[in-house]
């Protein structure tokens, strides 16, 4: 049986769209993309319709579109290969790996128990140490991963106890496991370093008995690395002619099958030595690449079948082998673990907790669990004597695959899983998080730190919810500053979503989060549903959204005042929840701080406060990823805005007297410290003034109690960083400050910073300390901007590059609003 083709683009290019109206698509770097069965319609030049090339259809993995490729522009891989690289979900990253010729070698001839070096997580760009315990498939969608048993001083960074998707892969204890794509993982260096590792574990690890059977026979194949072809565009501008179809499971293929698509497969008959690996073939026991059937579907089938079939793969149980089924025996398309399905009629409903054989069984298993307990015919997850999953006693019922269908409450019309309706289904059950009644403030201290750091730590991603998440984070996790719109009662002009919001909010979200330091997605799903049911915008269950649509919205149903009030020169004050950080031009420095950029924003915009907020949301100049005025920004750690409020008395900036003037034409004058708000006492104002390039400026009165001019005592105004919302590729993060006595603590928060399963999986959110950040956020300006943001640890370059929004309090005015 063929196996499964795999193709990678290098670099960008426009292809074909699949239907006759359709525009063309771009393809990214680093796509891969596979095989279809049955080719649209292709595309051929008007004017020279024999010479133009036959394209070739694929399906992009990352969108699931078919699209026409011609084939200089991409590379056929070799299966081994494209099932590695298929793992690694980042097109950059993976582009990268592919071509580190070294390191791709490398993680080929890996071996079980071999010591590596392992990147827990994709954010993280440190190294660990580990031993190498599986290598294979745990979710057809995702390829080959590696797991991995983290060793020495990264014990408890890991995620998993060797288990995945509710299966077992090897053994370890909690939290000492991962399972990582090869792009994450390299050879231990030090080899007498890996001797020992490999001695301290191997007493500690559970293998089956396929480990000690007697002297294996092996095979050797070559894997080639395909050479890069030069960058070509799509050359089809008119439709005519019907492109060959690649051969379908069984027919014979041309040439070697590991060379790239191009001038043909014999085109790689000069593919140089060291692109050539040498891969021990040999009987593959549990912890072995697996074979992977990749039969095509059926030549009948309809378009809308195109889609990667779904493969189910059925860890060993007891000794029992690993069983991987292939699709053709699959009764319906799509359905694999975790898959909310029905049985019987009238239905029964349940979610697939395990597949396997039997030897009883010709045919494929699935093991349920049910919705509610059943009265005969159930276990707890027991089949014929063997553990095949857990759950409550007489909620598990097994069943012939064939039998099971999608549960039709939870199908959309496109027979895809309504991902909305499955946030609240017996899916998400063993992620689940409870209400908390009681009004809980934020932990301080180590209890910040026990209760918050960690995997399953935060706020559940589902959905595109990141931007919701991270925000919410922000807002609640570590401060009390907002906490009055969780606890104002109702009034006469609050309708009935007020209370249930509040509520919602306060119980299920915020309170839990402080007292369990966890909120699953669920919880988050039904604050999504009141802001979608509000009525003021669309797609707040499944779309990406910007965090300041969902601040603005959730205010507006919350019926919550504006955070502070802010006056454009004499005219009427303006209620805001947030900043816009708006620049004309940018300025003099390659760093700018916070500090610089509100203060330039609000000279020159000529605004001020009307009086000092508790709570102080700042957005940055930058439009998502596409723009970014400055590449790089300092968060100020204490922002001073004692010279941004109106009708409060300030000190002149050359006598410290108190100030009655305020000239805008000086703030970036150079003889006189530019970049900071200049205001004068008389004095110094006429002085200053007497210059002959300062002559025309027009310096402003500034207002104050008349009685004021005898002895003042100035009190600086200053707020206290607490957050920071940061925005990479479309995906948003946050970095928060623990409440400490001692060396605040900054940590990180992914909401989705990993993932167990394939589309009917879940997202792992994840907060991890980052004491580098504290260290770099003490740094003064001036030693700030001699640090190359390129050579900075990886959270300090995502704080300084990436922010997107920072929050701030009043550490005394927060008390009392």
């Amino acid at each position: 049986m063929a196996s499964m083709r795999y193709y990678l683009a290098t670099h960008d290019f426009s292809a074909l769209p699949e239907s006759i109206d359709g525009v063309y698509e771009t393809v990214e770097k680093g796509s891969m993309l596979t095989p279809v069965d049955a080719p649209p319609t292709a595309i051929i030049r008007v004017d020279d319709p024999k010479h133009s090339p036959t394209p070739l259809w694929l399906r992009v993995q990352e969108t699931q579109r078919v699209v026409g490729v011609a084939v200089e522009s991409v590379i056929e891989l070799d299966p081994l290969v494209g099932r590695i690289l298929l793992a690694v979900t980042d097109t950059e990253e993976r582009l990268a790996f592919f071509r580190d010729r070294r390191r791709m070698r490398e993680v080929i001839e890996l071996k079980p128990r071999d010591c590596v070096r392992v990147q827990v997580t994709s954010s993280s760009g440190r190294k660990e140490k580990g031993v190498l315990h599986y290598r294979g498939l745990v979710s057809h969608r995702q390829g080959i991963l590696f797991g991995v048993q983290l060793v020495g001083s990264a014990v408890g960074k890991g995620f998993t106890d060797g288990s995945f998707l509710g299966q077992r892969f090897f053994q370890c204890n909690e939290n000492c496991g991962v399972f990582v794509p090869g792009s994450r993982l390299e050879r231990e260096p030090n080899e007498s370093s890996s001797r020992r590792m490999r001695n301290v574990e191997e007493n500690n690890v559970e293998r089956p008995e396929e480990h000690v059977r007697g002297p294996r026979r092996t095979n050797t194949r070559a894997v080639e690395l395909p050479v890069e072809p030069r960058p070509k565009q799509l050359n089809f501008l008119s439709r005519g002619v019907r492109q060959q179809s690649p051969p379908r499971a069984g027919e014979k293929e041309q040439d070697n099958e590991l060379g790239p698509v191009g001038e043909g497969r014999s085109a790689q008959r000069g593919v140089p030595e060291e692109n050539t690996i040498q891969v021990e073939e040999e009987p593959k026991p549990f912890n072995t690449p697996l074979e992977i059937s990749d039969s095509q579907p059926s030549s009948h089938s309809s378009p809308e079948d195109h889609r990667p079939p779904s493969s189910l793969y059925c860890p060993p149980k007891n000794g029992d082998h690993t069983s991987l089924l292939p699709e053709a025996t699959f009764p319906m398309q799509g359905l694999e673990l975790n898959s909310m399905v029905e049985v019987d009629d009238p239905p029964i409903y349940g979610v697939i907790r395990w597949i396997g054989q039997t030897p009883e069984s010709a045919e494929p298993i699935a093991g349920l669990e049910m919705e509610e307990e059943m009265s005969s015919g159930c276990t707890d997850g027991m089949y014929r004597g063997n553990r095949c999953f857990e759950c409550g006693p007489n909620k598990a019922l097994f069943v012939k695959l064939k039998s099971c269908r999608p549960d039709s409450r939870f199908s959309s019309l496109h027979g895809r899983v309504n991902q909305i309706q499955r946030c609240n289904s017996i899916a998400f059950q063993d992620y689940a998080s409870k209400c908390v009644e009681e009004n809980t403030p934020p932990a301080e201290g180590n209890e910040a730190i026990e209760l918050l750091t960690g995997w399953k730590k935060g706020i559940q991603g589902h959905c595109n919810s990141c931007y919701l998440d991270a925000t919410l984070f922000c807002m609640f996790a570590c401060s009390s500053v907002l906490d009055t719109m969780l606890l104002r009662p109702a009034d006469k002009n609050d309708n009935d979503s007020y209370t249930v919001t509040r509520d919602l909010l306060r119980t299920e979200i915020v309170n839990p989060l402080r007292r369990n330091g966890y909120v699953c997605a669920t919880k988050i799903m039904a604050l999504r549903k009141i802001l979608e049911a509000a009525g003021r915008s669309t797609g707040f269950t499944n779309e990406e959204k910007d965090p300041e649509e969902f601040l603005t919205n959730l205010f507006q149903v919350l019926r919550a005042e504006p955070l502070f009030y802010i006056r454009i020169s004499k005219k009427k004050p303006q209620g805001c929840l947030f900043y816009q950080i708006f620049m004309e031009r940018k300025l003099s420095v390659n760093m700018p701080s916070v500090q610089q950029l509100l203060e330039w924003s609000m000279v020159t915009g000529d605004l001020k406060f009307t009086e000092a907020p508790s709570c102080l949301i700042i957005q940055m100049p930058r439009n998502g990823k596409n723009f970014k005025m400055f590449p790089t920004i300092i968060p100020t750690v204490e922002l001073n805005i004692t010279d941004l409020l109106e009708d409060t008395p300030r000190q002149c900036c050359i006598c410290q007297s108190l100030a009655v003037v305020e000239c805008q034409e000086c703030y970036e004058d150079v003889g006189i410290t530019p970049g900071h708000i200049k205001q004068y006492c008389d004095i110094c104002n006429a002085q200053v003034h007497l210059h002959k390039q300062r002559k025309g400026h027009q310096p402003r009165q500034l207002h104050f109690p008349k009685d004021i001019r005898g002895q003042v005592m100035f009190q600086r105004q200053s707020m206290e960083l607490f957050a920071v919302l940061c925005i990479e590729t479309s995906h948003y993060v946050a970095f928060i400050r623990l409440n400490s006595q001692k060396r605040p603590l900054w940590v990180f928060f992914d909401s989705m910073a990993d993932r167990e399963g394939g589309e009917n999986g879940f997202n792992i959110p994840r907060v991890t300390p980052c004491p580098e950040v504290s260290e770099y956020l003490e740094m003064t300006p001036e030693q700030l901007q001699k640090e190359d943001p390129k050579t900075m640890p990886t959270y300090v370059r995502r704080l300084f590059c990436d922010a997107y929004m920072c929050l701030y309090y009043s550490p005394d005015l927060s008390l009392y609003k």
